[in-house]
């Protein structure tokens, strides 16, 4: 499925080789990489090569562009053995405070869910990732639980936040 999502700014699509460079460069970044659980750090390109494969496996796991330049990933996958939509996303730290997190997020759990027949999505976020919890509970996502998940970058179990949005 080759979907392309097009909000007021951004672009949501799959990303290709050429977008490879971009991405280690944006990923790079401990600031970024600190605060998701599956993004090692440092980021190099046998990583960036494993998510372009992962884009072409899952059907809604993308980048963000504004206008032709990667700025941001977005997903929303079914984990292994688990069927719980879940979103998950990150900008680059150059295109932070300008609501493009939220932008990409508010479009692609519109699209999700018009077009599958999911009517719940999960996320989460580390407890301390405080611009995290504001783009959820902006875009309607409820406090369900207090939960561990092991951080790649960090080499830890970090406590983390998890949250429902369910379909109205």
């Amino acid at each position: 499925m080759n979907i392309e999502l097009h909000t007021d700014n951004l672009i949501i699509k799959k990303p290709s080789e050429k977008d490879l460079n971009s991405l280690i460069k944006e990923l790079n970044n401990w600031n970024i990489s600190q605060w998701l659980v599956n993004v090692p750090y440092p980021y190099g390109i046998d990583d960036g090569q494993n998510w372009l494969k992962k884009t072409k496996e899952d059907d809604y796991s993308f980048n963000i562009f504004l206008k032709n330049k990667l700025i941001g990933g977005i997903s929303i996958t079914n984990k292994k053995y688990n069927t719980k939509p879940e979103l998950g996303y990150w900008i680059g730290e150059s295109f932070w405070g300008k609501r493009y997190a939220y932008e990409a997020c508010k479009n692609i759990v519109e699209y999700f869910f018009s077009n599958t027949s999911h009517n719940i999505i999960y996320a989460s976020h580390m407890k301390d990732n405080i611009k995290s919890k504001k783009i959820l509970i902006n875009l309607g996502f409820k406090f369900v639980s207090n939960g561990k998940k092991f951080s790649i970058s960090r080499n830890e179990i970090v406590d983390d936040l998890d949250y429902q949005l369910i379909k109205s």
